[in-house]
């Protein structure tokens, strides 16, 4: 019944059993610009009128990706990260219970509050009640360049509204899926501000969706060190946002670390500290 519980988590916080509801929005929205003519038949039956349409929607939407990698075209879903690193997921913490890892689960960069949902879920459906959830977020969009090396990544609320998820939905989110309880934390704010003095003691997985070279550098400054032996560590852009890439690289080269890295998909990457 795990398997089956999380199978269909999966799915929902994907986007996968309502998908046509999304390849309508972006249908409505190409209508509304003077795009594309609006027929009703064709929004009623959207993947018999147009199935190149929706067939690109639907393998973009499998890895994490948008139609024109428009962020614009993001889509509603709860999680934007794609089946692959969402089982990445899965699997590291299927490790972590096997090899008895100690400490929490973690995210910085929730977004829509997907992972962290399933975080949740996954400690429910193997009933483990020792172990809690963290979702760390400005949960008011990526915060505005500072940095030389973030001079590139305009993500702002001020441009894309889409990333700027409140922490009330979030919540609310969590709440839906019967997941909102005394097992799950949240931190609001800059990293820069929050993590130096969250009650977090050891991590067993952390999982970085930071996007920035600066909010990269902060969570690995802060946190990598709470982070157990066997635990697991993954970054979310690293193969699509040079300055993730290079705040992951420094830190590694500065502390003179060596892990064996795994590619999970086109940008995500992962490793288990030893």
């Amino acid at each position: 019944m795990e398997t089956l519980y999380l199978d269909l988590l999966k799915k929902s916080l994907l986007g996968e059993l309502y998908w046509e509801n999304e390849a309508r929005i972006l249908y409505l929205r190409e209508s509304a610009q003077g795009l594309r003519p609006y027929d009703w038949h064709t929004e009623l039956r959207i993947e018999e009128r147009m199935p190149e349409f929706c067939r690109t929607f639907r393998e973009l939407a499998s890895v994490g990706r948008f139609l024109d990698d428009r962020v614009e075209n993001l889509g509603y879903q709860h999680t934007m990260v794609g089946r692959l690193r969402l089982s990445n997921v899965e699997q590291c913490l299927e490790q972590i219970l096997r090899d008895q890892t100690p400490g929490d689960l973690m995210e910085c960069g929730v977004w829509q509050g997907g992972v962290p949902i399933f975080l949740r879920g996954f400690l429910r459906a193997h009933g483990i009640t020792s172990r809690h959830v963290w979702a760390a977020d400005s949960f008011a969009g990526v915060p505005a360049s500072r940095l030389p090396q973030d001079e590139d990544e305009d993500l702002s609320a001020d441009r894309f509204p889409n990333l700027a998820i409140s922490l009330a939905r979030v919540k609310d989110h969590f709440a839906r899926y019967g997941l909102l309880d005394g097992q799950v934390h949240f931190l609001e704010g800059l990293f820069s501000e929050t993590l130096p003095t969250a009650p977090i003691h050891t991590l067993a997985l952390l999982r970085i969706d930071a996007d920035l070279y600066e909010s990269t550098r902060d969570v690995l400054t802060f946190l990598y060190p709470k982070v157990a032996r066997g635990g697991f560590v993954i970054v979310d852009d690293y193969g699509c946002i040079p300055g993730c890439r290079l705040a992951v690289e420094e830190y590694l080269a500065r502390h003179g670390l060596s892990p064996k890295v795994h590619t999970i998909d086109w940008t995500g990457i992962y490793w288990q500290k030893d």
